[in-house]
């Protein structure tokens, strides 16, 4: 971050010594044309009344400089003369000498003695305003935030009703920027070696204090517009949205405080299914006190809902995937024991499936039971039950599964064609499996259970 320098607009207008010495002016009088009010003579007389106080209060000042409630009352009572009390002499001649410093002024000591000279211009008439300001501008151009803060509570302090304060808040203005700035590089220096949340937090919370919004660095700004560009091609790129995602990371570590970052940041984030972080993100967003605040706090809430939803898919999988990896586990030690050939499909079966479907026999009815043989490689399945409706082909053993196709046509199912898988139990005496059925287009229409069981 490159701090700004102070430039005062007051100080392009030439500080010569001669303009700056000059005492005020005061109007000629015009000729009166009937005799003054007894108002103006009891104010004439309070007037002088008050310039007496004034002279006796100066010379007591003189001494004693540093009592600020006896330099309020010399204001107070330069406030109550009119006009205002001539400048002393030597409060002019200090002045003059100020402003030749203040010119000639090009290191920080040089600016601190003018200063100085400016307040002793104030010591000599602490009723002139003008002599706190310019010693606020001579801190200012000293870095001294402490003696420009003093300067101008003194000099609003002293100014006359209905005098311009504008350059004294230009300059107060600078001055908190400078110190915001000052602060803010502090604090990103703490950040940059533990970029914590509390960190990036108390950035935010020092900008919007601050009510200052520093422009993005270059860096910043560059990796924002990267990652803009990422997001906008993601549609028909893989991955850019999380390479956007890191792109404005980045961007957010160079300008912690910048909100607009924050939002695009979720918006990526919520497109990559990053819910929790998206709300994370929005929330940093809100720190930054934006107009849409309302808006933003209904999405948070919204991506709560699309985590919780995410959460639950998430564990619908896991359970998924782990009895696929069951059924998995289960067909490999079936097909590793009928490779040693502790198991095998060979034998004689009869259909135990209910309701009963596609088959024929059953447990009372040996003379329709299923026989599986491996001959010569291949396999097969006889039946010579009478009432036989289908035919069987396609046998087949992979993976310690069994399977086979059912064709031909039974009136009292309209299906030609079903698919069956098998898996031997883990004692060999059952085959667990499902049907599939087919209409005449050959698209699934539906799935039944089946299951075999070992003739003794």
């Amino acid at each position: 971050m490159n701090a700004r320098p102070v430039i005062f607009s007051l100080l392009l207008i030439s500080l010569t010594a001669s303009i700056a010495a000059q005492a005020p002016q005061t109007p000629p009088a015009k000729p009166a044309t009937k005799p003054p009010a007894k108002s103006g003579v009891r104010s004439q007389a309070s007037s002088a009344a008050a310039q007496k106080q004034l002279d006796a209060s100066l010379a007591e000042f003189q001494s004693k400089p540093d009592d600020a409630t006896l330099r309020q009352k010399i204001v107070a009572l330069a406030k109550a003369i009119t006009p205002e009390p001539a400048i002393p002499q030597p409060a002019q001649d200090t002045f003059t000498q100020a402003s030749a410093q203040l010119k000639a002024a090009t290191t920080a000591n040089d600016f601190k003695n003018a200063a100085k000279l400016f307040e002793q211009a104030a010591v000599q008439a602490p009723w002139r305003a003008d002599a706190y300001y310019y010693a606020g501008v001579a801190y200012a151009r000293a870095s001294d935030y402490d003696g420009v803060k003093r300067s101008l509570e003194l000099f609003q302090a002293a100014v006359r009703p209905g005098a311009d304060f504008g350059k004294s808040e230009e300059l107060k203005r600078d001055l908190d920027r400078q110190q915001f700035e000052q602060q803010l590089t502090l604090t990103m220096q703490k950040f940059a070696a533990d970029p914590s949340d509390a960190a990036r937090i108390e950035i935010i919370k020092t900008v919007q204090a601050a009510k200052f919004q520093p422009d993005p660095s270059e860096e910043a700004h560059g990796h924002y517009v990267t990652a803009v560009a990422l997001m906008n091609a993601a549609e028909d790129n893989v991955g850019y949205e999380q390479r956007a995602i890191e792109e404005f990371n980045k961007a957010l570590l160079a300008a912690p405080w910048w909100g607009e970052a924050y939002k695009r940041l979720a918006a990526a984030q919520n497109a990559a299914g990053q819910y929790a972080g998206a709300g994370v993100s929005l929330n940093y967003y809100l720190l930054t006190q934006p107009a849409d605040a309302r808006a933003v706090q209904d999405e948070i809430y919204s991506l709560k809902v699309a985590e919780l939803k995410a959460a639950d898919q998430q564990v619908k999988k896991q359970s998924e995937d782990l009895r696929q990896k069951q059924l998995s586990d289960q067909r490999q030690q079936t097909q590793s024991a009928v490779n040693t050939g502790n198991l095998t499909f060979e034998g004689i079966w009869y259909d135990a499936s209910t309701p009963k479907q596609y088959f024929v026999g059953g447990k009372d009815e040996p003379e329709c039971d299923y026989t599986i043989k491996k001959s010569g490689g291949h396999w097969s399945i006889s039946n010579h039950c009478p009432h036989l409706k289908r035919s069987i082909d396609r046998v087949d053993s992979q993976a310690g599964q069994f399977s086979f196709r059912l064709t031909g046509h039974d009136p009292a199912f309209p299906y030609s064609e079903v698919n069956v898988t098998f898996a031997l139990s883990p004692d060999g005496q059952k085959l667990d499996g499902r049907g599939t059925y087919y209409d005449k287009e050959n698209f699934a229409a539906g799935y039944y259970s089946v299951v075999w069981v070992r003739r003794p």
